[in-house]
């Protein structure tokens, strides 16, 4: 079945509102030729503000608030952590951020270090979700969800127009899918814009329900938080609005999985060849390309979606 391209364009001028909200606090990252294959064009989120892509939904997301809004909520791994933070500070809000116990312990001081009120205790991957309502009704701070929201969504598709503009000439775009903000605002500013181009998901095959999803029709949802070194997509499912913009108007071409040793792989290819000091999530449509699994095409993007990178594991993945 074909994409819904109208759902497509309904949502493009919401992408490119946010593309000229977020410009003040955001940079625009390098689109990188790489001598690993000269048809790859890198579109480095490494370099982003916070280094992840997170800062530009967060950022739509907080300038879109009402004015008298006293704060900010929301739940994650450490990149959106980030990114709310600063977007909070920059608005003059608290924040109040739910990351899981274990999280990367380099995230979690960012974050802290921005200014955000951070909360671990009794927080895991598996109650998150749980535990954000129950700060949201104590606060009374507004829900910045780390991605399934249409402000989130739209800002990070801020990404994919850039891209475009910088590489026009794109056969296929690659995209790490956890909670599936990211892929999703993407997904609607290719699709919008250059719906020729094929939009392809990158998820852990130890963390599938996005592949599973796509493959069923049906949302499918993680019995337990997956096992893998790419902590920043440990969601046990995407979210509705991700599954209605990608699965049920197909605005996602296909999904692959990488595996551990893959994506270990691709991130020292990443360090080691490529000089970009990425993180395992940020590593993902990388590993895809690395492994043979993308399907074949003249010029091929390839997202590298963040560079929070926990410094003890990368030191044993490079002895």
């Amino acid at each position: 079945m074909s994409a819904n391209l109208d759902f497509a364009r309904a949502h493009l001028g919401e992408v490119q509102a946010a593309a000229e909200r977020v410009k003040p606090h955001i940079r625009r990252t390098p689109a990188l030729a790489t001598d690993l294959d000269p048809r790859l064009v890198l579109k480095a989120e490494c370099f982003q503000v916070t280094g992840s892509f997170k800062a530009r939904g967060a950022f739509n997301a907080v300038l879109k608030l009402p004015a008298g809004t006293a704060g900010v909520v929301t739940a994650s791994s450490g990149n959106h952590a980030q990114a709310v933070a600063l977007a909070a500070r920059t608005a003059g809000l608290k924040a109040l951020i739910l990351i899981p116990e274990g999280a990367n312990p380099t995230k979690v001081a960012a974050t802290k270090a921005l200014g955000a009120e951070v909360v671990s205790d009794g927080i895991t991957f598996a109650n998150r979700d749980q535990k954000l309502e129950e700060a949201v009704a104590e606060s009374g701070y507004a829900l910045i969800h780390p991605y399934d929201d249409w402000d989130v969504i739209h800002g990070q598709g801020t990404g994919a127009l850039e891209l475009l503009e910088d590489a026009p000439d794109l056969d296929l775009v690659a995209v790490p899918v956890g909670g599936g903000g990211q892929l999703s605002g993407w997904a609607i500013a290719i699709k919008a814009t250059r719906p020729d181009v094929r939009v392809i998901g990158v998820e852990p095959a130890a963390a599938d329900d996005a592949f599973r999803s796509f493959q069923s029709g049906t949302l499918q949802r993680l019995d337990a938080p997956p096992d893998t070194i790419a902590d920043g997509v440990k969601t046990l499912s995407i979210g509705r609005r991700n599954f209605e913009t990608l699965i049920q108007n197909r605005l996602m071409d296909d999904i692959v999985t990488v595996t551990e040793a893959e994506i270990e792989q691709a991130l020292l290819t990443a360090w080691l060849r490529c000089k970009l000091a990425l993180e395992p999530t940020g590593a993902l449509s990388l590993a895809a390309f690395l492994a043979g699994n993308l399907p074949e095409a003249n010029r091929i993007g390839l997202l590298l979606s963040g560079g929070n990178a926990d410094p003890g594991l990368v030191a044993r993945l490079l002895q």
